[in-house]
């Protein structure tokens, strides 16, 4: 009986035991169910964000923690300093933390895998240099927090085995540079092994400096080795028109000793978009310093292979066009220097402000050096010198580009083509044989130059100085040597058969022409010596003051032309003396193109010294157009006042004047009867001009002022019928005068149309 109460008990004991023992473990669990993650809040909010602040220098702040058994989750997680401004320097919308559960029961905390979605780092540096990353930086790379050691207080580490960030955005705005960085989308992976990031959608862009963005930027560290960044789809713009695209490289931290803290890059890449390697660039980049130098090579390659560029420019038939270059680039927070030299062969262009047709085998070799200053906008080109066609000149200067001001700002309308303020440019072509200037320009670019053989030498300085703010104070001087040169064979349509009878064409609408003799055989055409003097005097008074004194160029009115372009934004004005008016109404089309002016200026210099002065005046007041189809002054002095060009009064003479630069609008006032009031004013004007000049007598101005000018009217059209002729004459009129240098003479021409009403 008693080993039985024996045996009783002892379960008795046991039951108790195990009731005691499940207690605990309810007890436990309940403990672990609901105190375990309160207590694991508290710990990750008191205790580890304390440390972790710590560690960081920063105000650490967490939103919704969620703990279970050797898991945490952390919502909106913000690490923020002193200088991050508005935003935090990171925040992430969550991170999940693994540790291990059972050495967190006994208060050891050993982290496992980290998981962090959706980060956007916020990284900026003020005017003053002070950044918000620098000290966070140091911190991370002090020692007590190596793999598995103790941090500072002797607790263990909290760096975990491993931690993956995914959907990572970066914002870095640079004051001090004017930089701003980006990064769209990025993933970063860290082990004890090392760290890989990817990222995607990089870009980086500067005031007044290039723009840089790629399409993928990957980085690699592990233990005792640099790092190295690959770069893929980079794309560099220097100014918005020239880009270098297709970016392939990487960049490495730079082995030598000697310059630590800088980058090795290797790249290479194509321009505008062409996915080839038309480039290499190898430099090293100083990113505390934020400094870099590097040489750029451009192999010598075909320019078909930018096929895409130039399908809609104006370089055409670019197959057999080659370019090479090669450019030493050193770069700073002042701005840049640069230095090298390229070569283009080959380039065919088709542009109407060129020509009116294409310009073909274009060269052009140069050595260039230059610097750019990124605060004033400022690039100085210290060295330009450049061979073209066997034809040597220099070309050096200073461009500026203010900020550009806000559209609609006043400001803006004092800046020029591309934001541009100020030019200034000085070209020097040193003295060479004058036929090699001559055969350096292209024969489809002057046709009417080919055939011509020079002597002498050549030279040639010229200034130009544009400020857009005032470009009344425009400055164009210096010194063009081409009197030095002397024709010593010419061709057959040369300005020298112009001496004697020659024959007309004008181009009256497209495919329509009229020619008529320049000469005794021809009723119309009227000697100098019968043309009225008052007519010389006045065409002279508004047309070329010093005709009889120059030598076919008024040197101030360049200036004055270039001012006036400038002001209209394109060709629209000239500095025409009469000898060049001339040329353009008998030598050459009319077109306001870079050709048609180069050619214009040889032929007046040839016709100034092959033709006298008087003979050019009568070619000129011969040809020039009076109204609709009405050529040379004898036809226009019998249309408008029935009387030969002899007898032409002061007031009829300046009526003349008026209406040179629109003949054909300014005929209307023929078909109305009756002078608008600015032609009024004009012809008083011209006479007090004259008058002014001794072209006129007092007496002659009196009789002037009080002569009427009448018309004499046809009166077989009417105004209507009158006026329908000038407006359909305009629509279909062309810009031409002799035909083109390299097409046969229009077949069978009509005469030119007689609109006197008779002749004595």
């Amino acid at each position: 009986m008693r080993g039985g109460a024996t045996t009783v008990r002892k379960r008795r004991r046991g039951l108790i035991v195990a009731a005691v023992g499940l207690t605990l473990l309810a007890l436990a669990a309940v403990a672990l169910v609901v105190a375990y993650p309160r207590l694991g809040v508290w710990m990750i909010r008191e205790r580890a964000g304390t440390k972790l602040a710590a560690k960081l220098g920063r105000d650490v702040r967490f939103g919704k923690i969620e703990v279970s058994f050797g898991h945490a989750t952390l919502h909106d997680v913000e690490i923020r300093g002193e200088l991050d401004g508005d935003t935090p320097l990171v925040h992430a919308d969550r991170v999940d933390v693994e540790f291990d559960g059972w050495q967190s029961l006994i208060g050891r905390v050993r982290i496992g895998a980290v998981v962090v979605d959706g980060v956007v780092a916020r990284v900026q540096r003020g005017a003053d240099g002070r950044d918000n990353i620098r000290d966070l930086v140091e911190r991370l790379r002090k020692p007590g927090d190596g793999d598995g050691a103790a941090d500072g207080d002797g607790s263990p580490s909290m760096r975990p085995e491993q931690i993956d960030v995914h959907h990572v955005r970066v914002v870095a705005n640079d004051d001090l540079t004017g930089t701003t960085a980006l990064v769209g989308d990025g993933d970063l992976a860290w082990t004890p092994a090392g760290v890989a990031a990817h990222l995607k959608e990089v870009s980086a862009t500067t005031i007044a400096a290039p723009r840089a963005t790629a399409t993928a930027v990957d980085i690699t560290k592990t233990p005792g080795a640099a790092p190295v960044v690959h770069v893929t789809g980079g794309e560099v713009a220097l100014w918005p028109k020239f880009v270098l695209s297709g970016i392939a490289g990487q960049i490495i931290q730079n082995p030598d000793a000697a310059r630590p803290g800088t980058w090795v890059i290797d790249a290479a890449g194509g321009y505008g978009g062409v996915a080839q390697q038309l480039w290499t660039a190898k430099g090293v980049v100083d990113p505390t310093a934020v400094a870099a130098s590097f040489d750029l090579e451009a192999a010598k390659f075909q320019l078909d292979r930018l096929a895409p560029i130039l399908e809609h420019s104006a370089v055409v038939d670019y197959a057999s066009t080659s370019i090479d270059t090669k450019v030493h680039v050193d770069l700073d927070r002042a701005g840049a220097k640069f230095a090298g030299s390229f070569h283009l062969k080959g380039l065919n262009v088709g542009h109407p402000m060129i020509a009116d047709k294409e310009v073909h085998d274009l060269e052009l070799a140069g050595d260039i050096a230059g610097s750019f200053d990124r605060a004033q906008r400022r690039l100085e080109l210290t060295r330009g010198d450049f061979n073209s066609r066997n034809m040597p000149f220099s070309i050096t200067g200073v461009v500026t580009a203010p900020p550009q001001p806000p559209e609609g700002d006043p400001q803006a309308a004092q800046l020029g083509p591309h934001g541009l303020r100020t030019v200034s440019l000085r070209l020097v072509i040193p003295t060479i044989d004058c036929q090699r200037v001559l055969e350096a320009i292209p024969t489809d670019m002057a046709p009417y130059l080919a055939g011509y053989r020079l002597r002498g030498v050549f030279d040639a300085d010229v200034k130009m100085d544009v400020d857009w703010t005032n470009l009344d104070a425009t400055v164009l001087d210096g010194h063009v040597g081409i009197n030095q040169c002397r024709v010593v064979d010419e061709p057959s349509d040369s300005p020298r058969r112009l001496k004697d009878e020659f024959e007309q064409y004008v181009e009256v609408e497209q495919g329509q022409w009229i020619s008529f003799k320049v000469g005794p055989s021809n009723p119309d055409y009227v000697p100098l010596t019968d043309i009225s003097p008052y007519l010389v005097k006045s065409i002279m008074s508004t047309e070329d003051s010093a005709f009889y004194f120059h030598r076919g160029f008024i040197t101030s009115e360049f200036k004055t032309a270039l001012v006036n372009d400038l002001k209209a934004g394109g060709f629209r004005y000239g500095a025409s003396s009469i000898t060049m008016q001339m040329v353009k109404n008998v030598l050459l089309y009319r077109e306001k193109t870079l050709a048609r002016k180069l050619q214009e200026l040889f032929l007046t210099w040839h016709v100034e010294n092959t033709l006298s002065k008087d003979r050019i005046m009568e070619i000129y007041l011969n040809v020039i157009e009076y109204g609709p189809g009405l050529y040379g002054i004898g036809p226009a002095a019998w249309h408008y006042f029935s009387k030969p060009a002899k007898d032409l009064n002061p007031v009829e003479a300046a009526f003349f004047s008026t209406i040179l630069p629109a003949p054909k609008e300014r005929y209307k006032q023929y078909c109305e009867g009756t002078l608008t009031k600015w032609t009024s004013d004009k012809i008083e004007r011209i006479l007090k001009i004259e008058l002014g000049r001794n072209r006129l007598t007092q007496a002659e101005f009196d009789t002037a002022m009080a002569t009427p000018l009448v018309f004499a009217k046809d009166d077989s059209e009417s105004e209507e019928d009158c006026l329908k002729r000038v407006r359909e004459a305009i629509k279909k009129a062309r810009p031409t005068a002799a035909p083109p240098r390299d097409a046969k003479s229009p077949a069978a021409p009509a005469t030119a149309p007689n609109r006197r009403k008779h002749k004595s």
